[in-house]
């Protein structure tokens, strides 16, 4: 190399100040049924996203959560929500694909899915075998580590998918153990929250968790299809629930739990300014940060002060407050 010219920094998330990190002392955006997209302008059903997987994951998503059902047979497993009449996302198999092809084509990125549903009837073992026949599980971190490693070890080892399941039976299903259980290792806080009710912390008997996932979307109550449902997605006010409630709400739980923010799952993701809260949780520059929102003007004039860096910012500690739409 000739002198002067500078080999390009290795980026991990995006963002080289991300790499030597460990991976659960970072925090990333994810999103609530991920495959459940609708349309914007012109919608035909209810869905979570306007956006799909692929645009998602280039967007800087890093967080995937699946709601896994049984499909047409016991061998297949299909993506709904709320369930399979409302919003059928297709099949495990083929989003896995999408996941697939997005990690081949980007070495230095580290992702995660959520395969959710508590008691899910989903097969285990077609659970497993999507994994095997989409070829993700080429990627999968083997079983829950003592301590988590850097993003840029996870990369450099080319484990860069990380798999979370909620139902027992799931996450006990895969001899290689790369379906890690939530149990002991996800602190899932409370949620998701009905319009006017309070974002909330809890619950407060964390044990051996190292990963927080925060529910921060609002849900509503609606009749589809001649039926009547609690959870389906409230499409509205997205600028000020993905806007600084964002922010305020992982702050928050941040101070009320002893362990870091890692996951905001959101709906409708690329409405509102989800970007500049997460780059402040992860002390990372963003869009008119400003060396005095960390220190007075007066220490410029001290030319043994230290460089201001990004950080977050402070902002209001309490557990809860009213979700003001």
């Amino acid at each position: 190399m000739s002198a002067g010219v500078r080999a390009a920094a290795k980026v991990c998330n995006q963002h080289e100040e991300l790499c030597s990190r460990a991976y659960n002392d970072v925090t990333s955006i994810s999103t609530h049924a991920s495959f459940a997209v609708t349309n914007q302008t012109k919608p035909t059903k209810p869905g979570t996203q306007f956006k799909g997987i692929n645009d998602q994951l280039n967007d800087g998503v890093r967080g995937l959560h699946f709601n896994i059902m049984q499909g047409s047979s016991a061998s297949e497993v299909s993506l709904c929500y709320p369930d399979c009449t409302v919003n059928n996302g297709g099949t495990l198999l083929d989003s896995l694909k999408v996941v697939k092809a997005w990690l081949d084509a980007n070495k230095n990125d580290v992702v995660t899915i959520f395969l959710e549903g508590v008691d899910t009837n989903a097969s285990p073992a077609a659970v497993v075998k999507a994994f095997t026949d989409s070829g993700a599980d080429k990627y999968a971190l083997m079983g829950k580590p003592e301590s988590w490693s850097t993003l840029e070890t996870m990369i450099d080892d080319g484990t860069t998918l990380v798999v979370f399941a909620e139902d027992p039976n799931i996450a006990a299903a895969n001899s290689k153990g790369y379906f890690i259980s939530y149990k002991g290792t996800v602190l899932k806080l409370e949620g998701p929250f009905k319009y006017g009710e309070e974002w909330t912390c809890g619950p407060w008997d964390r044990s051996t968790e190292s990963i927080m996932l925060i529910p921060h979307y609002i849900v509503q109550t609606t009749t589809y299809g001649g039926a009547t449902y609690d959870n389906m997605p409230y499409p509205f006010n997205l600028g000020t629930t993905n806007g600084y409630q964002y922010e305020f709400h992982a702050v928050s739980c941040r101070g009320g739990q002893s362990i870091w923010v890692n996951f905001m799952e959101v709906d409708f993701y690329d409405q509102g300014d989800l970007k500049t809260p997460t780059l402040k949780m992860n002390a990372l520059p963003y869009d008119g940060d400003n060396k005095k929102n960390f220190y007075p003007e007066f220490f410029d004039a001290d030319p043994d002060a230290p460089i201001a860096s990004a950080s977050t910012h402070a902002v209001p500690l309490s557990t809860s407050w009213h979700v003001a739409l």
